[in-house]
């Protein structure tokens, strides 16, 4: 079972959210990012008004359950349908089927979440958009595939197309309206044959304890998470 093709793009909604079980490294991946994600989804967005562009499955849109007001954008409709049913018992959920940059909205988003939609649309748009949604004290959870990670700039050579994006672009491009306030990196893997990453993952793992020190300044997990403040 196969969720992306072979430019990564997504093409079974079903086998994308069940993704931790086709592999060993996706689950050991998942395994450190998620529980993470939706620890500071949930501590950030209390009673606040949230919005997750490039929602997908809406597997983080849940852990705003405490919102005030969520609204869950993306242009899959075969994902939001997944996503309609896990936010079913959430009544101040908006689920919108629509391009990121054609998404409109009258409220002012507390927290923006985008996460893992970097590498899919053009980034400057992506953070127009996000200086659209948003005022001063707004947070902005950023998180973008590494392309200082040696899985993902193997991936990217392999293929000719860059699937990955520098940290220091996005910094860059957040830099005169935002200030960073946290960030985080890890999942610090490489490629290997699913059928040797029972071997490969003590490797990743001591890799992870060695770079954690280090991971602010110099990162080379899998991904980079950002949080961000508006000015």
């Amino acid at each position: 079972m196969k969720y992306q093709d072979k430019n990564f793009e997504y093409t079974d909604a079903k086998v994308y959210d069940r993704r931790g079980e086709l592999s060993l490294l996706e689950n050991y991946v998942l395994g450190l990012w998620q529980p993470f994600l939706k620890k500071v989804i949930t501590d950030l967005s209390g009673d606040k008004i949230v919005i997750d562009l490039g929602c997908g499955t809406c597997e983080y849109t849940t852990a705003a359950k405490g919102a005030g007001k969520i609204y869950a954008v993306d242009i899959s409709e075969e994902m939001l349908r997944i996503c309609r049913k896990k936010l079913e018992s959430l009544k101040q959920a908006e689920i919108i089927n629509a391009p990121i940059e054609n998404f409109i909205s009258s409220d002012i988003a507390d927290l923006v979440v985008a996460i893992g939609i970097w590498e899919y649309v053009n980034p400057d748009k992506l953070y127009e958009k996000i200086k659209n949604i948003t005022k001063s004290g707004s947070k902005v959870i950023v998180v973008f595939p590494n392309i200082y990670n040696d899985l993902n700039w193997m991936r990217s050579l392999t293929k000719w197309k860059m699937v990955a994006i520098r940290p220091g672009f996005i910094k860059k491009l957040f830099k005169n309206d935002f200030t960073l306030i946290d960030s985080a990196s890890f999942g610090t893997v490489f490629w290997s044959p699913k059928k040797l990453q029972f071997l490969a993952k003590p490797i990743w793992k001591l890799e992870d304890l060695f770079w954690k020190p280090f991971q602010k300044f110099l990162p080379v997990g899998i991904n980079v998470y950002y949080l961000f403040e508006r000015k």
